[in-house]
């Protein structure tokens, strides 16, 4: 009797333990992404206490904290993305869809970044929705 060698897995089919291009791409756009944000929410700190006397300064610091948070949770899902892992896949699905839900709202004022906006937050939820067979709990 012949040896056959193994057959090869099937095309399109998801092996345990590899990361998609597709998916590294949206996790480094989620890791930008909040640096970005994380970089905003420090300028606009460090705008309050400039403006701390003329009344804007508590608004300023308002935002700068709500913007630290919000990157915060994009490098955290951006890191446990890279990993595979659930959680991440999942935290960014929702801060892209809340992203994309805040460019279309804002497509008026800024029609041009807006749309490139929800193009990225529509490109990360592609990414990470079609590719739920590589990620683990």
């Amino acid at each position: 009797m012949a040896q056959y060698p193994p057959a090869p897995p099937p095309p399109g089919g998801a092996t345990p333990g590899t990361r998609p291009g597709i998916v590294t791409a949206a996790a480094v756009l989620l890791l930008i992404g909040g640096g970005l944000a994380v970089l905003g929410g420090l300028l606009l700190l460090a705008g309050a206490g400039v403006a701390a006397g003329s009344g804007v300064g508590g608004i300023f610091a308002l935002f700068a904290i709500l913007l630290l948070a919000v990157g915060a949770v994009e490098i955290y899902a951006g890191v446990k993305v890279l990993q595979l892992k659930e959680i991440g896949r999942r935290i960014g699905i929702i801060v892209a869809a809340v992203g994309a839900l805040l460019s279309l709202i804002s497509i008026a004022r800024t029609p041009s970044s807006s749309v490139i906006g929800i193009l990225i937050d529509a490109f990360i939820i592609y990414s990470l929705y079609t590719n739920e067979q590589h990620f683990t709990a």
